[in-house]
Parts: structure tokens; sequence; C-alpha cells
């Protein structure tokens, strides 16, 4: 009897408890590495493995719809569920503090309908794309509405537009943006105080040669009856550490699906990474997998970053994520879909980064997913640490560990490189530059090195000159006392 008492004590304490699925890999690890042959996909270390799954259980509440998640200055998370109709409020500890499903409208009981997108400002103000209303609601700490932004009226908008706010987020200047659904002028801009501005970061599609051709020799009435090749919609957006916006979008035409706007709406993500691709993209080798009928590039539906400003980008068309730093070189990839095993996506809507763990929600699961980073990507992100502390012996320690794990890992190559250049070891540094095909800091090295050879052999040859001309001196002299003898006799 005593054994069955434990035998039930312990299935009720795993069934309270959030899966885990660190006792297997829910997916491979890879990256891509350039070659005579082109970019390749190449086998490398897990990145970041899911530690947990919550879902309505676990939450305490019904998750119906995830749509979007943040965290507040104090750890609290909150999860917008647009199927609810509320924002859940969660401790650091997972524990669900308050509900938001109704507000104070001007001494009335107001309530959303299919909320899509929260935003929270440091001094607490709550943003909310309110999309089945049709507009943006803005709450204080009381819960109280001070803004509730509905269809602007602007001659930039046509009379049949319909305002229906997906995303929305605040910058450090107070302006307001929103994501419309069906704009795909770019993103909506307000003022703080709901007057709308125009439009931010216009998103082109990039038409194909052979479209381009055919629009020239077609008549005007064929032409009318192609597809138009006009501006993309984004998918989301999130505000990175230093104030500018990601952006992301679904579309498979555009070019560069991963943006970076500055304060004016351009585009200033850097796309230098080592293999001279200056891509972006996510996947970039995708052949057709017959079992999932799933093919063509990424695509993305969130964004977040870190403080040493990678980013994470979200791909639902195979549920992966896809982080990269700041000059636009892949770290790693992570997560899967539809695979089965716990941890895995089924319709991956949204994601955020906190204290080296990344979080994201599962729209079709009605799950939160926590990933936790493993030692190879500590080492990775303490090796950049220390790098941008200038303390360059202990990050090349580190690199050359990442390189001892994973072969393939041209940054680390690349970085440890760079660091052994700081440290003035020009030849060492020639030599991992020369590895992954750097040309550019491979030649700087090498200029640096050639005058270093220069500056120690400069005593050497100095004195051998300085004999040499002694020693022509002494022949010339003897030459001509010699000579100055012959003519006396």
């Amino acid at each position: 009897m005593r054994k069955i008492v434990i035998i039930v004590l312990t299935v009720l304490l795993l069934c309270t408890m959030p899966f885990s699925a660190l006792a297997a890999d829910p997916y491979d690890g890879y990256s891509y590495t350039t070659t005579d042959e082109g970019t390749v996909d190449v086998a490398a270390p897990q990145a970041y493995l899911p530690a947990a799954v919550y879902g309505s259980r676990e939450l305490g509440v019904t998750l119906s719809g995830p749509e979007d998640l943040l965290f507040d200055k104090d750890g609290n998370l909150y999860i917008c569920d647009a199927k609810q109709n509320a924002i859940f409020v969660f401790s650091p500890q997972m524990q669900l503090i308050k509900t938001i499903d109704s507000f104070q409208n001007n001494g009335a009981e107001d309530h959303f309908s299919s909320p899509y997108g929260i935003y929270l400002t440091a001094d607490g103000k709550l943003y909310v794309a309110d999309y089945g209303n049709q507009r943006v609601v803005g709450l204080n700490s009381d819960n109280e509405a001070f803004l509730i932004l509905n269809k602007p009226e602007s001659d930039m908008l046509s009379e049949t537009f319909i305002f229906q706010p997906q995303k929305v987020l605040v910058d450090s200047t107070d302006r307001l943006f929103v994501l419309s659904k069906n704009v795909n002028e770019g993103i909506m801009q307000f003022t703080a105080e709901g007057r709308f501005l125009g439009f931010y970061g216009s998103n082109t599609v990039s038409a194909g040669l052979i479209d381009m051709i055919w629009k020239e020799i077609m008549t005007e009435e064929q032409t009318d009856k192609l597809v138009q090749f006009v501006p993309i919609e984004y998918t989301n957006f999130s505000l990175d550490y230093k104030g500018f916006i990601y952006a992301v979008t679904k579309a498979s035409e555009v070019n560069q699906p991963i943006r970076r706007l500055n304060l004016f709406g351009g585009d200033v993500l850097v796309r230098k990474p080592i293999d001279g691709s200056e891509l972006v993209v996510g996947d970039v080798s995708y052949p057709y997998e017959g079992v999932s009928g799933i093919t063509g590039p990424s695509s993305f539906v969130d964004i977040t970053s870190d403080e040493l400003g990678n980013l994470y980008a979200l791909d639902d068309k195979r549920g992966r994520v896809f982080a990269y730093d700041e000059e636009g070189n892949l770290l790693f990839v992570f997560g899967s879909l539809n695979s089965g095993q716990v941890g895995s996506f089924a319709s991956p809507s949204a994601i955020t980064y906190r204290d080296h763990k990344v979080y994201a929600l599962d729209r079709a699961n009605a799950e939160l997913i926590v990933f936790e980073p493993t030692e190879y990507t500590k080492i990775m992100e303490d090796a950049m640490s220390f790098y941008l502390l200038q303390e360059y012996e202990k990050s090349l320690s580190l690199w050359e560990e990442i390189i001892k794990r994973n072969n393939n890992c041209d940054l680390a190559y690349y970085k440890a490189g760079y660091c052994l250049y700081r440290l003035k070891d020009y030849q060492k540094a020639m030599d991992y530059f020369q590895l992954v095909n750097a040309k550019e800091p491979y030649s700087d090295a090498r200029a640096k090195q050639t005058q270093i050879n220069m500056n120690q052999n400069f005593n050497i040859i100095a004195t051998i000159a300085a004999v040499l001309g002694v020693a022509a001196v002494t022949v010339l002299l003897i030459r001509y006392r010699q000579k100055k003898k012959q003519e006396e006799e």
C-alpha cells in the first residue's frame, strides 16, 4: 500500500511540473559555411535546448491563441492571448499574478477583442493592439485607458482603409508604431497623443529579371493583369538595446526580410558576414522536403535581440530560430517543427529574450517554450563579452575552445584572429584569417607583421650597411694611397 501511495504522489508531482525536454534533443544542430562549392549546411553543436514547456495546466489559466509576450523590469511575464481576449501576467516563478481582460474607459468598463500585440514602457504604460475593436489601447498602472487610438484620418489613407492593429511598440522618443493588417506602405507612425505622422521603414519587394523583361514587352492591358510589385507588409517588430527597431516579414520575394531601422526609417542592418554572402535571411539552402512538403526560404514572424547586439529571428515555416551577431554572421540555429517531441513547434507566433534564455509562444499548441543555452553557447557569449571589454586574451582562449568543439565554426577562427591581431601577434592572426579566407584582415595583419620584421632587422641591416660602408671606404683609401705612391715613384 505504501508503494502505491508513493507512486501516486510521484505521478501527481510530475503532472504539476512543466515538461522538460533535456533528456532528448528534439532536433539536430546545424549552421552554414562557405566552401569552393558554395554555401553549404554543416553539423554544429546544439546552441539552445527546450528546458521547459508551459501549457494551460502548468500556468493555471486557459491559453487558446497566445500571440505576443514580453517581460517587465521586475521579470514578470505578460502573455497576450487573442482568443481569450486577455493579457495574463505571471511572476518570475510562472505563477499567475493577474488577468487583464477589461479596463476603465472614461468611467465605463471596456473589453478587448482579439488583442494580437502588446508593449510595455519603462514607466509601466501598457499598449494593446486591440485588433478586433480596430484600435490601440493605452493603459496606465491603474488599468485606466489614457489613449484610445482609432482609425486615423489622413490623406495618406484611402477611404476604404480598415485600421486593424496587430503589433505595437513605443520608442525612446515616445513615438508610437503600429503594424496594421493589409498595410504594405510600411509601419504606421503616431505621436504620443495619437496623431498620425505617416509611414516608416517602407519594405520593398524586388521584381525578378524575367518579370521586368515581360513588363517591358507586354501591352498595357497585359501588364495590368500582372501582380503588381508593391511593398510588402511587416509581420512583427521589436526594439533592440540601442533603440533601433528590428522588423521582419514573411514574404519570400523580399531580399532583406530582416531589417534594422534607424530614427528616420532607414535600414542600417549590417550585412557583412565573413563568408561575404551579405545574407541575413535564415536558411540559404532549402531542398524540397518531401515528407512535410515544405520548401522555399525562411518565413519570419517575430524577432528579438540581446544585450550583446545579437538578433534572434523566428521562422514559422520550419519552426527554427536564427541567431546573428551585429555584423550579420550566423551564430547558430535551433528549434523544430512538428517533430512530435516536447519543445517542438506546431505554429510559432512570438519570441523574446531575457537573462540568456529564449522564450517562445506556440499558438497552435497554446504553449510557452523556454529554451536554455547549452555550454557551447555560454562559451560563445563569454567570448563575445570579453572581446567587447577588450580582454582579448580571455576572449581568444574561449574562441579557441569553440574551435575545438566545432571546427566548422568559421566565426571562431575569424574572432580568434582578431583577438591575436589586437594582441599584436600578427603572424598567428594571419594563420587564422587564412583558414577562413578572410582576405582583408589577413592583408592588414600581414602589413603589420612586415613592418615588425623590418623594425626587428633594422639594426642588423644598419650594421651590415655600416661595415660594408667602412670596408668600401677602406678599399678606396688603400687604392688611393697605392695610386699616389705609384705617381710619386
